[in-house]
């Protein structure tokens, strides 16, 4: 049996009570990417120029060089970083806004299973579930009863 530390259990009264949970969850990360789009628009211009005069001195100094990097500490696995460039906000934002859109496409598909479930299955699908979820998306879905 797999202990993975990403999945959890939820339960839920039926198949609509589940894709009720599902288009909460779509139009949250829906809003949230929205949100970091508008940030990434706001860092970009920054970050270009950042990039622009990183390249300028490298090609001055030579490219074996080391640059200075904004103040980052690790501890326990926390990235923490003082005074960051540019880039490193823009990276993390970037890096934020794609790992929710695979997120969306993911629960997207899962919403599409269910209402096929759901169209199909009518009042009979309206049974209590154990979901198993990684990460928030469903990714097993016990019937508890029939």
């Amino acid at each position: 049996m797999s202990t993975a530390p990403d999945l959890e259990l939820m339960t839920f009264k039926g198949v609509k009570d589940l894709l009720n949970y599902v288009n909460a969850q779509i139009n949250d990360l829906e809003k949230r990417i929205k949100d970091i789009e508008g940030m990434l628009k706001d860092v970009q211009d920054k970050a270009n120029k950042y990039m622009a005069l990183m390249q300028m001195i490298e090609e001055i100094v030579g490219k074996g060089q080391q640059l200075p990097l904004s103040t980052a500490i690790e501890l326990t696995g926390l990235k923490i970083i003082f005074d960051p460039r540019p880039i490193d906000e823009y990276e993390t934002l970037d890096e934020s806004r794609k790992a929710m859109a695979d997120r969306l496409t993911a629960l997207m598909r899962v919403k599409d299973v269910l209402e096929v479930i759901a169209n199909k299955l009518g009042d009979k699908a309206e049974v209590p579930l154990l979901v198993e979820l990684k990460l928030g998306i469903p990714v097993k879905i016990i019937f508890k009863s029939w």
